[in-house]
Order: structure tokens, then C-alpha cells, then sequence
């Protein structure tokens, strides 16, 4: 007897169909996977085997023969344990072949027949989807995590007998779906209006927020960094509906889903400890996971003392950030991870902190100049804006006027944004940082003064292609945020006013 059952598996954060193919045959009894399986896959014998008999079910005394189609793509994972075991009880089944073949069995069996749940479902119902699959049985644990997914039926169950049940016409299974999840609702404990001063460098995270720009804080200890950065995703615009699918199976795949409720409704903000691996920074490993830089796919990632980093760890984002995607490469495939992310890095003028500050600096010029050389030029170079955050006077800190409300903050930035998604209706990029050089003067339109200010500019400080362009970007954000269709020299210059403290500190 010869059953065909589909199933799925994940490589990166993108599903293929899988075809479980079970073969029955008269023998010596044995119990063969072959398709390249994993050690996750061949141990699924043992669970498959004895959730069929604790279930109830008679195991076939035979020679069996598992083969996972397309047989040269390595498949990981516990996903396919369902998918084997209807293959085997296909006798015990009264669904057509047909209706088999229209549906796909995703899930992972305890020796008692209860299904678990397993990562990456969102990836796997949107594959599905795509494959014209029109219903997918999958663990009701899973269930809040692909019911986000419209034009495909979801069937959650509980056990392998409540599958054959449902199979048979037994029994009825509901699985309403819900509607899309509003992200409006999020609350931040953290807030613009706590912070005291430093005006410059509030404007500066409105800028970054409103351009999607790389930011660089340099200044000395407790002057507000990391108090600043972890408030620039209180002003961020709201994510929307195709963004919350991309971080959901990012998400997905990684296993970090929070189960109650299904998905990724906020705009990612990860932290990093500077002593991170490699492997967990940029992701990798025998079966490539994210690393961080993924994991802040459309939202923020916070490098505080970056300068700690370990200098080869900080090199391997040179590429990713300037692309928005990073490729892990293995021998029979390559995994392509988005990362197009807002990164805000923070660190000390020296390694005491207080060089260029009010307070005394112990450290000799060139304990300095090897301190900041920690971080490369041509890493530098991806930073669109650097600013220096100053020691807060005490008037600042006691004054009773308030500070501007991240809400506040926010409608501005959120403003600026819809500007840049009408510019780009017609390309795939949705903000300023994204536009490429070769589309600068179709986007850009400058008057005379602002011509005649960037030229200046440009030769004083022999800027490179990358710096001058970064620098239009950021002035096109600015006139954004000013609601001004053309760039004026007031805008090139607080723009240039955010690349000075490169000038002063690292030049």
C-alpha cells in the first residue's frame, strides 16, 4: 500500500512542500526514513510508532518505507511526525484521496498521541497558501500563530485520534479565526517627556526615527544614551499588517513567538550584550537561526557600548546593514534572512568616559585614539548621524517645564513617513535611507542655497559618495519632516550639523 501525504519543512524563514511518502510492504518488518532526514526526523519512528499503539491503532507489522520528497533537500525538524503517522493508518481513514490531496498534516506527537506544538507554523500556512493547499491540520497549541492567514482553512488539534475522528466525519472541530490585531494599543513604559535636556539629540532620534538613519550617541557615562535609544521605538510609526507578517516568521522560525497571542504586533527592539557571539549577532549554526540583526527586522537594534564589541563581530554587519539582508551560505543551500533595520549604537569618548567632558579625563591620547579605533571607518560609514550627548546641567534637570511626549514626538515622524511612502508608491523601498544612489535626483529637488551650501560642504570635508549621499538623505528627511517638497539650506545644514561630531571626535 502506497500513501501520499503532504507536509512542509523550513529552510531560513521560507517553507517548501513536503511529500511523505509511505510505503507498505510485505517482509521482513522495518521501519526505513530516506529523503536526507535529520536525527529529529529518523527518531520519529520510535514516537510514531508508539503514539499509534497508545492511541489505539494497530502499527502495521511490515516492511515500511518512509520517503521525503524532494529526497536532495535536507529536512529538519519535528514537523512531519503527523504527516507519517496518516500515512500509515491510511486504512483507517474514509477521506478520499482527493481531499488528501488538498490538505497538508503539520505536527509533532508525544509517545501518548498528543500533538505539540512546533516552530515556524506562520512561514508554513503562508507556503501552504502559496501551494494551493486548501486546509492544514496543525497542533492547537500553533493556533493563534496562523490564524492571521486569510484564504486558507486552519484545523487545530489536540491528539493523533482527534484527527482520525475528524477524518472520518466523527466529530466537528471549530477554529474561528480573528481578525487582524490592532497595534495601537501598545503601551511603552518608557517615554520621551522623562527626558531632561539634551534637545539636540531628541531632535537627532526624531530625525533617525522619521528616515529610518543609523545613529551614533557618543558621550560620557550616565549622560542619557541608553535612555534616549530604548525611547526611539515609542516613535516609530505604527507597524503595519505586511510588516507584522515578515517579523512574525522571523519570529516564527526562531521559536519566539509568544503563544498567547500568536503574533509579533509591535516593532522589534533587540539589545545585545557586547559580549555576543558572532553566531548569535548575525545568526548561523548547522541549521541556520536568525542571530539579532535579524530578529530587528523592522525595528531597532541597540549596540550600547559598542565600542566593546569585539571589532571581527562588529565587521560582519558592515554588509547587512547596508544591503537590509544578510546570506548564511552551507553546502547544499544558501538561507537569506531580511534585516532592514533601524541601528542605533552607543559608547564612551574613551575608556575612563569622560574625555572631551567636563570631568577630569585620566587616559593618555593614545589609550584614546586606540579606544575609538575599536570601531572602523568604513563600519563608521554606515552610521548616517553621530552625535555627542552632553552631562545635563542641574537647571535642566529641575526645571518644571515639560519635555515634548513620545505621542508627541510621534505624530511628526509618523507625518514625515506617509510623505515618503506617497514618493515611493511606485518602488519597493519605504523610506528615505532606502533610496538608492542612482535614484538621488529623481527623489531629491534642490534650490540654489542648498546647491550652493552642500558644494561647500563637500569640499571642505572631501566627502565620500557614501557621505555625501547620506547626508542628502538626512536633508530630505528634515524638509520631510518640515513638510517641504524641496531641500533649502537650512536643511542641509542641521543635517551636516549631525555629521559634525564625526569630524570632531573620529576624523
Amino acid at each position: 500500500m502506497l500513501s501520499i501525504i503532504n507536509s512542509s519543512n523550513i529552510i531560513g524563514i521560507e517553507s517548501f512542500l513536503t511529500k511523505v511518502e509511505v510505503d507498505i510492504t510485505n517482509g521482513i518488518p522495518c521501519f526505513n526514513i530516506v529523503g536526507l532526514p535529520s536525527t529529529e526526523i529518523r527518531e520519529s519512528r520510535e514516537r510514531v510508532k508508539s503514539a499509534i499503539i497508545n492511541s489505539g491503532y494497530k502499527f502495521p507489522n511490515s516492511r515500511i518505507v518512509v520517503n521525503l520528497s524532494p529526497a536532495d533537500m535536507k529536512k529538519e525538524g519535528s514537523f512531519l511526525d503527523l504527516s507519517i503517522c496518516i500515512g500509515l493508518l491510511r486504512n483507517c481513514i474514509k477521506k478520499s484521496d482527493e481531499y488528501l490531496i488538498e490538505s497538508m498534516f503539520i505536527g509533532e506527537l508525544s509517545l501518548d498521541g498528543n500533538l505539540r506544538r512546533v516552530r515556524g507554523i506562520l512561514p508554513i500556512i503562508i507556503g501552504a497558501k502559496e501551494c494551493k493547499i486548501k486546509r492544514v491540520f496543525i497542533p492547537v497549541e500553533n493556533f493563534r500563530e496562523s490564524i492571521f492567514v486569510d484564504g486558507i482553512d486552519i484545523i487545530p488539534i489536540k491528539t493523533l485520534n482527534e484527527c482520525i475522528d475528524y477524518l472520518n466525519n466523527n466529530m466537528t472541530i471549530i477554529n474561528n479565526k480573528l481578525d487582524y490585531i490592532n497595534s495601537e494599543d501598545i503601551k511603552y513604559d518608557e517615554d520621551f517627556k522623562d527626558v531632561k535636556g539634551n534637545y539636540f539629540v531628541k531632535r537627532g532620534a526624531e530625525i533617525a526615527a522619521a528616515g529610518n538613519h543609523n545613529l551614533l550617541m557618543v558621550g560620557p557615562p550616565g549622560s542619557g544614551k541608553t535612555m534616549i535609544a530604548k525611547r526611539i521605538r515609542t516613535i516609530l510609526p505604527e507597524i503595519d499588517k505586511d510588516e507584522i507578517l515578515e517579523v512574525s516568521k522571523i519570529y516564527s522560525v526562531a521559536g519566539l513567538i509568544d503563544k498567547e497571542i500568536g503574533i509579533v504586533k509591535e516593532r522589534p527592539f533587540r539589545s545585545p550584550h557586547h559580549t555576543s557571539t558572532k553566531q548569535s549577532l548575525i545568526g548561523g549554526g548547522n541549521n541556520p537561526k536568525p542571530g539579532e540583526v535579524v530578529l530587528s527586522h523592522r525595528g531597532v537594534l541597540f549596540l550600547d557600548e559598542i565600542a566593546e564589541f569585539d571589532r571581527r563581530i562588529l565587521e560582519t554587519l558592515r554588509q547587512p546593514i547596508e544591503d537590509k539582508y544578510i546570506n548564511i551560505s552551507r553546502v547544499k543551500y544558501s538561507v537569506s534572512y531580511p534585516c532592514n533595520l533601524l541601528l542605533i549604537g552607543a559608547m564612551n569618548p574613551c575608556p575612563c568616559g569622560y574625555y572631551m567632558s567636563d570631568k577630569e579625563c585620566n587616559c593618555k591620547q593614545y589609550e584614546v585614539n586606540r579606544y575609538k579605533n575599536k570601531i572602523s571607518g568604513p563600519l563608521l560609514d554606515r552610521f548616517d548621524m553621530f552625535v555627542e550627548v552632553n552631562q545635563v546641567s542641574f537647571d535642566d534637570l529641575k526645571t518644571c517645564k515639560k519635555s515634548e511626549s513620545s505621542s508627541d514626538i510621534k505624530k511628526r515622524v509618523e507625518n514625515a513617513r506617509k510623505i515618503q511612502y506617497k514618493r515611493f508608491k511606485n518602488d519597493i523601498i519605504k523610506t528615505n535611507n532606502e533610496i538608492k544612489s542612482s535614484k538621488i535626483d529623481q527623489y531629491f529637488e534642490m534650490d540654489n542655497d542648498a546647491i550652493n551650501v552642500i558644494r561647500l560642504i563637500f569640499n571642505r570635508y572631501k566627502l565620500s559618495n557614501r557621505s555625501y549621499t547620506k547626508l542628502l538623505k538626512m536633508a530630505r528627511t528634515i524638509a520631510d519632516l518640515d513638510e517641504s517638497l524641496i531641500i533649502n539650506s537650512s536643511h542641509i545644514n542641521e543635517a551636516f550639523s549631525y555629521r559634525k561630531a564625526y569630524y570632531t571626535y573620529f576624523g
